[in-house]
Order: C-alpha cells, then structure tokens, then sequence
C-alpha cells in the first residue's frame, strides 16, 4: 500500500473511533425518558393482591394512560378454572369497568388483563385478589354492587418507564465493542507508517 492510502485509512479509523465515543456518550447521557405514550395498570377494586369478604359485582381497573375501546378483555378465574365476567368491559378514558358474573368458591381469584392503549400498543398484565368466604354461586352473601375506593397498583412517581434494565448494559457493551474494534483498526492499518 502507498503512504497515501495507509494514512487515509489511519484518518478513517480515527473518524470511526471518535463517532463511537460522540455517539456513546450521547446515549448514555440521554436520560431515559419516560415512554409517555404506553400505559399501565395504576388502580384497581378489588386491590390488586388484597382480601376481600364480599364478592364484588364487578371489576374497576385505572391505567395511566387512555386506553381504547377495541382489543380490550378481561378473564376472571376463579381457584377452581371457572370463569366471572360477564359481557364486554366499559372503557372510559383511563378506566376500565367488567361487570361480573355471582363469583364462587372463597379462595384466589386470577385476573387477566389485555387493553390497548391510545397509541396502539397492547398491554397484557394481570393481577390477584383472595374472596375469603364464598360468593353467590357457592351460597355466599349476595354481591356488592357498591362503588368501591381504588387502590393504587403501585406508587406513581409521575412517570412510568418500563424499559427493560439491561438495557443500558447492553448499550455500553456495544460501545466497547464498536471502539475496541475501531483502535484495533486503526493500529492495524497504521502500522509501519512511523
């Protein structure tokens, strides 16, 4: 190789070199913005892992964010497989109500939860709650059809950012990588030229 091309090549690993560590730092400098526009689950009556006496007569859910009308779905099983809700969920804004059938057996029952939220993304989660004495369909005490206070699902600092924690991990590991391999380069295609 000419003394020409041996220093362009020099100049083209020193570019590469320098980009890697401009754009490294850029992304891990950029703090982690919250993911506004997907939602999840903020409220819920019954709580979310809590213990009731009375069977409810419906499920009341609140997101962080608006949700849509379509795709959404609520299952309500009981200890046993068997299934409580009773037609469609009513969605207003950020909040989901599923009327539900006489629940069953005291024990745990296991919500399941798919929506969409107003951006399209869908959010599949779920959530717990233990009947501690039987519903209506087992004998129990009728169901209460009153309006019950939502608990919070967990503590909203005023963001929710579900961005996986490896991420970042992942990020700087790719750097390294990326700048390892660009000095490796650099060393390579100006050896001789002192």
């Amino acid at each position: 190789m000419s003394d020409g091309m041996d220093r362009f090549i020099g100049v083209v690993a020193w570019l590469v070199g320098v980009a890697a560590v401009v754009l490294t730092v850029f992304f891990l400098a950029l703090p982690a913005a919250p993911v506004a526009a997907h939602t999840a689950l903020e409220a819920s009556s019954p709580k979310a892992g809590g213990k009731i006496g009375v069977a409810p007569a419906q499920l009341v859910l609140k997101f962080t964010e608006p949700i849509m009308n379509t795709g959404s779905r609520v299952e309500v099983q009981d200890p046993d497989g068997r299934t409580y809700q009773a037609g469609p969920a009513r969605i207003a804004g950020d909040q989901l109500t599923q009327s539900l059938a006489p629940l069953g057996p005291a024990g745990q029952y296991q919500v399941r939860i798919r929506v969409v939220a107003a951006d399209g993304h869908p959010l599949i989660t779920g959530m717990r709650f233990t009947l501690t004495k039987p519903g209506p369909a087992a004998g129990g005490a009728k169901a209460d059809d009153r309006p019950i206070a939502l608990a919070p699902v967990y503590s909203t600092s005023g963001s929710v950012n579900n961005a996986p924690t490896w991420a970042p991990w992942l990020g700087g590991a790719f750097a390294v990588v990326l700048m390892s391999g660009a000095v490796l380069f650099g060393r390579r295609a100006t050896r001789g030229l002192d």
